[in-house]
């Protein structure tokens, strides 16, 4: 079947984007084209795991403050993040003033498709505008001008932890850009603690985040036409003190090669053995870390809502005029 040239445009900076992120120092995959139905699924099966405490926690949290997080933004619109099932949206969707706008956005246009249908039934009041986008780029005219204001833009999931410091820079300085004095923003916080809990909630007795990931280089093969051989690679999790947060990736059983297609005629990335292709970090914050990056970006914390545990926390803060 031919591709029209839309689709060969985006396959080819596809195939740039892998080739320059497996050539960094250290190689690591591209987060946004990770995703597909059944990681999508999968993810959701790993979020159940009794090693991934994160999950409950935060959900804990949101169902005991919603209101008052709530009641305390003010907000009439809910912009959330890498929103994934839309399921943590919905504590603060119940304790919202009708009518009720909700703009999940996500990369994954399956995982969109599943919340949009889900939010229809569990929902009906609310009306829902699914965004297909990298909210770490700049954001569209339809998350710029969502509606009605105090917007509440939410990033949970502890997907803070995921981002590197300039990246996660990047992106409160992108938030403080994109919204209206008084509107606010609701953080997901993983919180630093027993190194031993940490590290396992990405090592699953069962399996499942070796999975995921060794399926995300069976996309890159899939989609993209590259050659990772899954079974030369295992799953590599390790936690970096200095950093404060913990690694994950796929190490190199075996010094190999494995080819990004061109044009014009590709190229080759060569793996040592021992090499640790990353997949993605977790860093972990302690309770006060987070204030100074946001009040330099013009945000007011508000409200500070850990655990009993102080494993996980919320952060509430709002924009300053």
């Amino acid at each position: 079947m031919s591709t029209s040239p839309v689709q060969q445009d985006a396959l080819l900076h596809a195939r740039v984007e892998v080739a320059e992120c497996l050539g960094q120092s250290p190689p690591h995959l591209p987060y946004r084209l990770l995703w597909d139905e059944h990681n999508t699924a999968l993810y959701d099966r790993i979020r159940e795991q009794p090693e991934y405490y994160l999950n409950r926690l935060e959900m804990h949290l949101l169902q005991a403050h919603a209101s008052e997080v709530m009641a305390a933004s003010g907000a009439r619109t809910l912009i959330e993040l890498g929103s994934g099932t839309g399921e943590k949206a919905l504590p603060l969707l119940q304790h919202m003033t009708a009518p009720v706008a909700y703009l999940p956005v996500d990369v994954s246009t399956s995982a969109l498709n599943h919340l949009t249908e889900r939010l229809r039934h569990a929902s009906p009041s609310t009306t829902v505008r699914a965004v297909a986008a990298d909210f770490t780029r700049p954001w569209p005219p339809v998350l710029r001008e969502p509606g009605r204001r105090p917007v509440l833009v939410t990033f949970l999931g502890s997907t803070l932890g995921n981002l590197l410091p300039a990246e996660r820079h990047g992106l409160l300085e992108l938030l403080a850009g994109s919204l209206r004095p008084g509107d606010g923003l609701l953080l997901g916080v993983p919180l630093l603690h027993d190194v031993e809990v940490m590290v396992s909630a990405y090592r699953d007795a069962a399996g499942l985040m070796e999975a995921f990931y060794l399926h995300c280089l069976r996309i890159l093969n899939r989609d993209l036409g590259t050659d990772f051989d899954l079974d030369a690679y295992a799953h590599h999790v390790v936690w970096a003190a200095p950093s404060q947060r913990v690694e994950i990736g796929l190490c190199s059983l075996a010094d190999q090669t494995v080819l990004v297609p061109g044009p014009p005629a590709g190229r080759r990335v060569v793996f040592p053995r021992g090499e640790v292709l990353r997949a993605t970090i977790a860093v972990r914050f302690t309770a006060g870390q987070l204030d100074d990056e946001l009040a330099a970006r013009g945000f007011e914390p508000l409200r500070h809502l850990p655990d009993p545990t102080s494993r996980y926390m919320l952060l509430l803060a709002r924009l300053r005029g």
